[in-house]
């Protein structure tokens, strides 16, 4: 399972990146709205992301580049407790040379459920500096991974500046 949940997250990452801009200019004021997914998840996101069409639900900043992704599976015998900062840097270090961990919190709990939260900042192949905050929330049955992408000096953009408020209005559905 835990191999799943790896194979989904760097899916996410590689469909995100393809999607990557390079900007980084302000922002205007944009709203939040809220977002389901075919995967159970529930959230605010800025208004100036729209939904992406393809196998693995993502919606992102055309402007930007910026890019929020979701998927799910099963739980097994790894579930989100046991994993560590380590297990969160394999995911990425295996694709990408340039990874720094930046934070790392397991056992937060969003709106109920257990969760893990880390933010790294990552060098693409393509040399794009980026922020990664990788969400995975469990309802013990299922772990549920929000995947969120922005420029690493896009701190102001709309998703960098509501990061934080979209997380906690995580709720799962299903």
């Amino acid at each position: 399972m835990k191999k799943k949940i790896i194979i989904n997250v760097l899916l996410l990452l590689i469909i995100s990146v393809t999607f990557l801009g390079c900007g980084d200019s302000a922002v205007d004021k944009v709203a939040l709205v809220d977002v389901s997914t075919e995967e159970g998840i529930t959230l605010k996101l800025p208004d100036d992301m729209v939904k992406q069409e393809g196998d693995i639900t993502s919606y992102v900043n055309k402007e930007t580049g910026d890019n929020v992704s979701f998927g799910s599976s099963e739980v097994d015998m790894y579930p989100i407790s046991s994993w560590g900062e380590e297990d969160v840097l394999a995911l990425y270090q295996s694709r990408y040379e340039d990874v720094l961990l930046k934070s790392f919190e397991n056992g937060k709990k969003i709106n109920g459920k257990d969760a893990l939260v880390s933010v790294l900042d990552i060098v693409t192949p393509g040399n794009n500096n980026i922020t990664l905050t990788l969400v995975v929330v469990t309802d013990g049955a299922y772990d549920y991974v929000i995947s969120y992408i922005h420029g690493k000096d896009n701190t102001e953009g709309s998703l960098a500046s509501n990061i934080e408020t979209s997380i906690e209005s995580i709720s799962i559905t299903k």
